[in-house]
């Protein structure tokens, strides 16, 4: 069996020993002093230990020897009430970094000198994107070094992350790689057989049949891919041009009967979106039955849909629970579930932890999800929590619009057009564009965002002021009647009336206002 070796000395992933080498020399004013021996020795008050047997450390292919981890564990232990305990390493890492030697100082001097040390500051910094970017650090250990870094308290930072280095990262961290593992995992929690996958992937494979025919028998056979299959191709209209959600149902309770996860998930999600039913008590307990049941077959979407219940209190028998929500929202992070990034981050928003939630919304725009680009886009722009960066802003917009129409966030077309096109953004380098930006405020207005025919409506205003046409008046009033069939149009209204009192009186038009 192969193992992938996940290397913890060259990304941003990972709070590791490598990585700390790694940044030290990165900053360090002479490399040539700060080399990964030279740290290593500095951090554990060694000078006899083989290069290869430390770049086993960094690289994270051997944990780290038990006499290294020991040193760490007497520093844990003690050094709250002997914080000097720490002074020797913390003076000789401030000496790799700008090079020279400093002469033996007390402990008071020490914690001073960190403070007005540039590459120090810098170190921390570094060190602290790190933990926020790694999965396996704790809220709670970030959140807590951000508040010593926010009181100019450096020295204890570094402490905790040194321990939480040598004493709490796992490695190595490593991938197994086996097909026949990893179908039989698939598999394991169903009562699908190995042959009913062969099957269905068999009929996906061959070219020159008649698919949907072929998969209408091999459903009739209870297959629960192709049972799956056509359910889903009921679910999204594929079948007859619109949705059978009966239909639907029909199919997915066959594939769910073997416990096909997604099958059993989606008649969850059926009955809580009132597709089936509606969402009565009886409803409830189906819903949730199907729920714990595509979870215990290994649905992800499952288990972060429980966390939805949690929040919402859909849960029989219970009340809402935030708690239990975030318990499941983590676990599903835990394999990068996209929504559940957001779901966290929206929970954080609302508590006003700012920070918290643009770290998981930065997850979920890694992973390209419209919604969570356009947030983080938001973020950037408004300066929540970061340095307001209008490229940083303008980047993720767009990429949020790199998607399949079905999930994209017109939000973000929207954003682009108003605050870039319009315009244009001297800070992000972008030049006014009127028909990019009057393209996508259509976009947006027909995802349903009424904020984007006020932005026409406005747009088309100055254009009639400027050439008195005909079309452009038509389409001031094509916008108009769009507009004001959203709730929205109550709270434009006035402003609307006020501007297009300006054209009625210097060109005696009417316009289409009530």
């Amino acid at each position: 069996m192969k193992k992938n070796f996940i290397k913890m000395n060259n990304n941003q992933n990972q709070l590791s020993l490598g990585n700390f080498c790694r940044i030290v020399k990165e900053l360090a004013q002479n490399k040539s002093f700060a080399n990964q021996t030279e740290v290593f020795y500095c951090l554990f008050g060694v000078n006899n230990v083989s290069d290869s047997t430390i770049n086993n450390y960094c690289i994270g292919y051997r944990s780290i020897g038990t006499e290294f981890r020991q040193k760490y564990i007497i520093y844990k232990r003690n050094y709250l009430n002997q914080p000097e305990i720490f002074d020797e390493v913390v003076l000789g890492l401030m000496s790799i970094l700008d090079g020279e030697v400093y002469p033996k100082l007390t402990h008071e001097e020490i914690i001073s000198k960190t403070k007005n040390n540039y590459l120090f500051n810098k170190l921390i910094n570094e060190l602290y994107n790190l933990a926020k970017n790694d999965k396996t650090v704790s809220d709670e250990f970030t959140e807590n070094i951000h508040n010593q870094m926010a009181q100019n308290e450096l020295y204890k930072p570094l402490c905790d992350i040194l321990i939480y280095i040598v004493l709490e990262k796992k490695q190595p961290v490593y991938i197994e790689v086996s097909q026949k593992e990893i179908v039989e995992n698939i598999l394991n929690n169903t009562n699908i057989s190995v042959s009913e996958l062969e099957k269905f992937l068999k009929l996906q494979m061959q070219d020159g049949i008649n698919y949907t025919h072929a998969l209408k028998k091999l459903a009739k056979e209870k297959n629960p891919y192709a049972c799956y299959e056509m359910g889903d191709m009921e679910y999204t209209g594929k079948m007859v041009g619109y949705p059978r959600y009966i239909k639907s149902y029909e199919y997915f309770k066959i594939a769910a009967e073997k416990n096909h996860p997604r099958a059993c998930w989606l008649i969850a999600q059926m009955f809580y979106q009132k597709k089936i039913g509606d969402l009565s008590a009886d409803d409830l307990e189906l819903a949730w039955y199907y729920l714990k049941k595509a979870e215990k077959a290994g649905s992800v979407a499952a288990i972060n849909t429980i966390g939805t219940c949690y929040l919402k209190g859909l849960v029989p028998g219970e009340l809402k629970n935030e708690s239990k929500a975030i318990e499941y929202f983590k676990k599903a992070s835990e394999y990068e579930y996209v929504y559940a990034y957001n779901n966290l981050g929206k929970i954080y928003e609302n508590k006003k932890e700012y920070k918290k939630a643009f770290k998981y919304f930065l997850f979920g725009a890694e992973k390209e999800e419209s919604w969570a680009c356009n947030k983080v886009g938001e973020y950037y722009r408004l300066g929540i929590t970061c340095e307001k960066d209008m490229k940083q802003a303008f980047k993720y917009y767009n990429l949020a619009t790199e998607v399949p129409l079905n999930i994209l966030d017109h939000w973000a077309y929207f954003n682009l057009a108003k605050y870039f096109y319009l315009n244009g953004s001297a800070d992000a380098g972008i030049e006014k564009n009127l028909s990019k930006a009057t393209n996508y405020f259509k976009k947006a207005g027909e995802a349903g965002i009424p904020e984007a025919y006020e932005e026409l409506i406005y747009i088309y205003i100055d254009k009639y002021i400027n050439s008195n046409s005909d079309y452009h008046l038509n389409k001031i009033n094509e916008y108009l009647d769009k507009l004001s069939k959203y709730k929205y149009y109550d709270k434009c209204k006035s402003k609307l009336k006020e501007k297009l009192l300006e054209i009625e009186k210097k060109h005696l038009v009417l316009v289409k206002i009530t």
